[in-house]
């Protein structure tokens, strides 16, 4: 697939490449700065002048990261003076971002039965709202679940 094609047809899409294209950049470099096997676990997550967002896979590699931070930054802009025009960060933020990080379960949903005081709180918002759309379909819902009275 050619990205070149979509991406002189679509600026968003363009912006998208742009910013991945200097955040694996960052990455390059910082793979290069950030030695032995921690270097493998630091991962650039987001780059502008202000800061470097780096995530790492533990709390105990994150005091680490934040205590070399100022060395780590110095080393930085050393190496972009190979880069001219590439964002200068002034500071580096580190986050835990475990690579294994659990995903978010989805909860599962609850069937209510229709109640009396829904039915009553849909009344009284469709009261404030009265002869507007929005009053009647409030109306209508209210009478359809209501457990009582289906001419309510």
């Amino acid at each position: 697939m050619n990205l070149e094609r979509y991406r002189l047809n679509n600026p968003a899409l363009a912006g998208i490449l742009d910013r991945v294209a200097l955040i694996r950049a960052y990455q390059a470099i910082i793979d290069g700065l950030v030695s032995g096997r921690s270097g493998q676990a630091v991962q650039v997550i987001n780059v502008d002048e202000h800061t470097l967002t780096l995530g790492v896979g533990s709390a105990a590699m994150a005091s680490r990261m934040r205590f070399e931070a100022p060395d780590l930054l110095t080393r930085l802009h050393r190496a972009l003076d190979a880069h001219p025009g590439a964002p200068r960060p002034a500071s580096i933020r580190v986050r835990v971002a475990p690579a294994n990080a659990p995903t978010r379960r989805e909860r599962p949903r609850v069937e209510r039965e229709p109640s009396r005081t829904g039915s009553q709180a849909l009344d009284v918002l469709a009261s404030v709202h009265e002869g507007e759309e929005l009053a009647r379909a409030l109306q209508r819902l209210s009478r359809a679940i209501n457990p009582d009275d289906a001419n309510h």
